[in-house]
């Protein structure tokens, strides 16, 4: 019998299996694949992990969105009914497109395979609109479409701030969410793992 819960996880999972052999994993110290999944599964059900996956899916979205009207912008500008720069699509692709895409997969994913939740909702959710601003603004800023003035340079600073400033926020957020890494059942797993390999 074991009894097996994850922090912050209001359930616990009860088992008992007199029938299955002894190995060297299933000691008081050391957990076994069986708890990883039924952990997995616990925590997949939580309200706060449900929560992540609409924000993964609001960036995912966002992602689609950006190349799609990517690809529309390009259709025109080679139909000459668009004079639109293509530096402009290309910032848009690569941050509206793909990092938007790593972003919504990354706080997705990570957290499960750190056995955590992720260290901050609020972050990620203030990330999700500096990034769409700052897209937003440097695909206009470089577009060619809005008429030359100083001010233009300042635009592009503020987008650009915005951007750099929600990749640090990505970063930030993601480490400190890995970190619950340590002393976690997946860790304890892989150790086991290792341990059997070395002694086996």
């Amino acid at each position: 019998m074991f009894h097996f819960c994850y922090p912050g996880v209001e359930a616990c999972l009860y088992h008992s299996s007199p029938q299955s052999a002894p190995s060297p994993w299933r000691t008081h110290s050391s957990i076994n694949l069986d708890r990883i999944v039924a952990g997995v599964s616990i925590l997949a059900q939580g309200p706060i992990a449900a929560v992540v996956m609409q924000l993964s899916l609001k960036y995912v979205k966002a992602s689609l969105i950006y190349l799609v009207a990517g690809g529309t912008l390009l259709l025109l500008t080679f139909s000459h009914v668009l004079a639109f720069e293509m530096t402009a699509f290309y910032f848009m692709q690569l941050y509206g497109f793909v990092a938007m895409m790593i972003f919504g997969l990354s706080y997705l994913f990570v957290p499960s395979f750190a056995h955590a939740f992720l260290h901050s909702l609020r972050l990620a959710k203030i990330q999700f609109w500096l990034m769409n601003i700052g897209i937003i603004g440097m695909t206009m800023a470089f577009s060619g479409m809005l008429p030359y003035s100083s001010d233009l340079k300042f635009l592009v600073l503020g987008s650009l701030s915005s951007v750099v400033v929600a990749l640090y926020m990505h970063f930030y957020n993601l480490w400190r969410t890995m970190r619950a890494w340590k002393g976690s059942p997946g860790e304890k797993l892989a150790h086991a793992t290792t341990h059997q390999e070395h002694t086996g």
